[in-house]
């Protein structure tokens, strides 16, 4: 009779586990939002915690704090942030794999005042590099890429290089919104990551 109970108990817990794994995996199922959603309409989730899935595209290469994940095409990008809540970082190994993460969609504003504020450190950073390596090396620095292209390219600015037109395309942009929003900043958006799983780890890493 002992073992009769016992087997008994013992199914109504595999029962029960069964049942909590999915009502979890079904939660978390109802929370998954493709990448190519986020970019489109990413407003409309701003301040809600997601699952979303992408290959990672690129690491940032100040201690892997950021991972781009990619939606359809190469062009179509969210940005994760590193939290300690999911370790601080995103792993090398994780590059061109398919991460699933879940993180809470998070506004970023560029104002006319921060607009300001960057053009006026790029005239006093050319200023120094034109004073201590000479005016050619500044005018070499003035048109030559910046930044990160994965970064630019999840701004919306995958076909501006320089500094200073990146500024002009920021400027443009604002009162492009103002006019047509009234909105006189720009949004963007990103991840912060709470938590994430390698699901794709059979892909080989391009580097």
């Amino acid at each position: 009779m002992k073992k009769l109970e016992f087997l008994a108990a013992a199914a109504v817990m595999i029962l029960a586990a069964s049942c909590s794994n999915k009502s979890e995996n079904a939660e978390e199922a109802e929370h998954l939002v493709s990448v190519d959603s986020i970019v489109a309409n990413a407003a409309a989730y701003e301040g809600d915690t997601i699952v979303i899935e992408g290959v990672v595209s690129h690491l940032c290469k100040h201690g892997g704090t950021k991972a781009f994940l990619l939606g359809s095409d190469d062009n179509t990008m969210i940005r994760c942030d590193a939290t300690p809540e999911m370790g601080g970082y995103f792993p090398p190994e994780t590059i061109h794999k398919a991460l699933r993460v879940m993180g809470v969609v998070t506004e970023s504003r560029i104002t006319p005042e921060m607009v300001d504020q960057m053009e006026e450190q790029y005239k006093t950073y050319m200023a120094n590099v034109a004073k201590e390596k000479g005016q050619a090396v500044a005018d070499t620095v003035k048109v030559a890429a910046s930044g990160c292209e994965t970064e630019r390219k999840a701004q919306g600015q995958v076909n501006i290089e320089t500094y200073e037109a990146q500024i002009a395309d920021y400027r443009a942009r604002i009162a492009e919104r103002e006019a047509k929003e009234g909105k006189p900043y720009l949004s963007s958006y990103y991840v912060v990551a709470l938590d994430y799983e390698v699901i794709d780890d059979s892909a080989e890493s391009a580097e």
